[in-house]
């Protein structure tokens, strides 16, 4: 598939940001889709995280390996999943004007299950990075900004 990135301006400081990114027990509150998000062991600035997604056709699991460098960067790379070959991403944040910028990048690529055709796992890939990216990007927005 390919980078595919996103980026936004939130009215929010730099630090208040990072701690929405890396609070991952909380996104199944904001975040469309994710059903469940459960960090399973932490070693210093590293640790694997467990998602359940609601994909619309579909749910995934999958554990993604994140790497933080507070308050600029999150790192990460796909450990197992059902769906996914690949999930290597990074949120890259910057202060700008009073708030922050964010930027979200991920490369991403699927293998099909048993049974279900390829392109049908492409058109949920491209789902997901042209209708729930844009979607996600809001959500992050929306709860940086409302925390006070």
């Amino acid at each position: 598939m390919g980078v595919v990135a996103s980026e936004t301006w939130i009215g929010a400081p730099i630090d208040r940001v990072f701690d929405v990114i890396v609070d991952f027990a909380r996104y199944p509150e904001f975040v469309p889709g994710v059903l469940s998000c459960r960090p399973l062991r932490t070693a210093g600035a590293a640790r694997h995280v467990e998602y359940e997604v609601d994909l619309g056709v579909l749910r995934t699991r999958y554990v993604l390996g994140f790497r933080e460098e507070r308050p600029t960067r999150v790192l990460w790379s796909l450990v197992s999943g059902d769906l996914l070959a690949r999930s290597d991403g990074s949120w890259e944040l910057s202060e700008e004007r009073g708030g922050t910028r964010a930027r979200y990048s991920i490369d991403l690529r699927a293998t099909p299950p048993p049974l279900v055709p390829r392109a049908f796992v492409d058109r949920v890939i491209d789902q997901l990075t042209g209708v729930q990216l844009p979607r996600m990007m809001e959500a992050f927005r929306a709860r940086a900004e409302g925390l006070a």
